[in-house]
């Protein structure tokens, strides 16, 4: 009788302290194989780890990926072939990057940054992996967010919720044109979650110069809240739970996990623009800042005249 086929599941942005590393240890525990890819391994090296005597866990494989670059994608596309016999049963498009900053104060190659790797960076690297998970029927799973959704429209999170707003909806028409291939997809929309993602947050201070400069200390406090602080769930827990619901023969096209993730989807149906607006600005500075202008502005007559 022959032996099951090792199942394998490649994982982008698995650095330490992130949902990507939980994510690989709950495939590990459950005796599924795992490629856990980041930019923060030695490219020169490819660390293996066997699963702990008398377990039933996977084994575990550590290599570097950068997936704004096709030339480090492919090379993981050729490693991965050979380890998997060409089957790949799940992609986690896990790799992220935050930036926070007033629209009017991007940096625009920060954004593109942004967009490389979040938007890109996902899309890139579908399209390489697709053979493998076609002829394993597997599933991609795309990691979006709160942010994305348009509930979640907080003021200075304008690019990175844009391009989380990109993955929710390329994920849903990946999810109909990979359907005829057998080819499942599946999207985590997560709340805040403790891990390390947001302490590594780019921008986060306004230039000098910015036109938000009155408000500028409550600005610079409002990016420097991460979504991970406070409220934000046991990211092992969370990654074990979604783990779980992907192993389901029935892949849940969306797996809603973290603090609020829940709440605010269902919300996203039925709260009214003004309602979401009122709640999301809340804390920015914006409701004031009209006055301090009026005031700025009748000040500067006042030396005038």
């Amino acid at each position: 009788m022959a032996l099951p086929r090792a199942r394998w599941a490649l994982i982008t942005g698995a650095s330490p302290g992130g949902m990507g590393e939980a994510e690989a240890q709950a495939f590990l525990k459950r005796g599924i194989n795992v490629v856990a890819t980041s930019i923060e391994i030695d490219q020169k090296e490819v660390e293996h780890a066997s699963p702990e005597p008398g377990t039933q866990d996977g084994f575990l494989v550590r290599v570097y990926l950068d997936v704004t670059s096709a030339k480090s994608i492919a090379s993981a596309v050729r490693m991965v072939d050979q380890l998997s016999d060409g089957k790949l049963d799940w992609l986690v498009n896990n790799a992220g990057y935050g930036y926070y900053t007033p629209i009017l104060d991007t940096n625009i190659a920060s954004a593109r940054k942004c967009y490389d790797v979040n938007v890109f960076g996902l899309i890139s690297m579908t399209q390489a992996f697709f053979p493998m998970l076609r002829a394993a029927q597997g599933t991609v799973v795309n990691q979006a967010s709160i942010a994305g959704l348009q509930t979640f429209n907080r003021p200075y999170m304008g690019v990175y919720s844009s391009s989380k707003a990109a993955v929710l909806s390329l994920s849903n028409t990946m999810r109909l044109e990979f359907n005829p291939f057998g080819v499942r997809v599946c999207t985590l929309i997560t709340g805040p979650v403790k891990t390390e993602f947001f302490r590594n947050l780019h921008g986060a201070e306004i230039p000098e110069e910015s036109v938000y400069g009155l408000i500028k200390e409550v600005v610079n406090s409002r990016m420097r809240r991460s979504l991970g602080s406070g409220n934000g769930h046991d990211r092992f827990q969370v990654a074990s739970e979604t783990v779980e619901e992907l192993l389901k023969e029935d892949v849940p096209v969306y797996v809603t996990k973290g603090y609020m993730a829940g709440l605010l989807c269902w919300l996203y149906w039925l709260l009214p623009t003004s309602w979401a607006d009122s709640y999301n600005n809340r804390g920015s500075g914006l409701d004031g800042l009209k006055k301090l202008i009026d005031d700025e502005d009748e000040d500067q007559k006042s030396k005038i005249s």
